[in-house]
């Protein structure tokens, strides 16, 4: 996760350095899920609010490069809660947004306060007007997408699997049941700096019996006997392991919220079992009692 946080502030540096000074004046930030536009005005990009939110940050790990900055950001209130002028000199006019100003609900979070940038167009021009970029918001609110590959970094614990009958040799052309117990995880990691719940919830499950036949793949985890419905018959005898592969949808929330994001994508873990034995029983009639092997 600090790698992919590390590429992604390298990026927005990048970035930074190619906005220009109609690129975030906008207080228009009603839709906070509003897509990213490319189209360029200029040399000036559109960002949606999670951007704008990354932009910062990578704007303030830019240290000592911060000199050679054509944007810069500051956090400091909109207007007073109740009507009245902007305390704070850096922050520009509030002519527009005089009055009274809702502060938002972040279940239970402080909000952020608004976000203003300036900018120049090279190192030694004087910088612009401070400008609007979001007014008063909730950190859930520009905390930036958890992928699917961040996801699959996650440490998530393998489904453990269940054999019917519970011994190391099963009979052939007798169904074989397989159970997998795959309990829903609960993690916390870091998002930009934010402490991230997740939850992965098992959705499906992929059973390769080890004979060369096609997976099965189920949705339900397996049932024992005589419920049983996830099970499989060994054609022939021989030494065969099971490889079970688990598919897992997640969500995830700013910790301490109440209100659960969908991640787009999912992840697998893999359980292989230790082989077990096929062997073949055949039925003979004898007069007395069998002590011979396979009695």
């Amino acid at each position: 996760m600090k790698a992919r946080r590390a590429n992604t502030i390298a990026l927005l540096t990048a970035m930074l350095a190619l906005v220009g000074s109609s690129a975030l004046a906008s207080p228009d930030l009603d839709d906070e899920d509003e897509a990213v536009s490319t189209a360029a005005r200029g040399n000036a990009f559109q960002l949606n609010a999670r951007e704008r939110f990354a932009a910062e940050r990578a704007w303030r790990s830019a240290g000592a490069n911060q000199a050679q900055a054509l944007i810069e950001y500051l956090r400091a209130p909109l207007c007073p809660v109740t009507s009245g002028e902007i305390s704070t000199p850096g922050n520009g006019s509030c002519a527009t947004n005089a009055g009274t100003v809702s502060l938002p609900e972040c279940e239970g979070l402080a909000p952020l306060e608004p976000l203003w940038s300036r900018s120049r167009g090279t190192p030694t021009a004087p910088w612009s007007a401070w400008a609007l970029v979001t007014p008063w918001s909730c950190p859930q609110d520009v905390l930036p997408a958890f992928s699917a590959e961040d996801f699959r970094r996650l440490p998530l614990t393998p489904a453990q699997v269940t054999i019917q009958p519970a011994a190391a040799t099963v009979l052939i052309n007798i169904p074989t049941i397989t159970m997998a117990t795959a309990a829903q995880q609960n993690l916390t990691t870091d998002l930009l700096g934010y402490a991230v719940e997740v939850q992965a919830t098992a959705t499906s499950y992929s059973w390769d019996y080890g004979d060369g036949s096609a997976p099965l793949v189920t949705t339900s985890p397996g049932r024992p006997y005589p419920d049983h419905d996830v099970h499989h018959s060994y054609g022939g005898p021989g030494a065969y392991a099971i490889t079970l592969t688990t598919t897992w949808a997640g969500q995830y929330r700013l910790a301490g919220t109440t209100t659960w994001q969908d991640i787009d994508g999912t992840a697998t873990t893999v359980t292989t079992t230790p082989p077990i034995t096929a062997v073949e029983r055949r039925s003979t009639l004898v007069a007395g009692a069998c002590s011979s092997p396979g009695c």
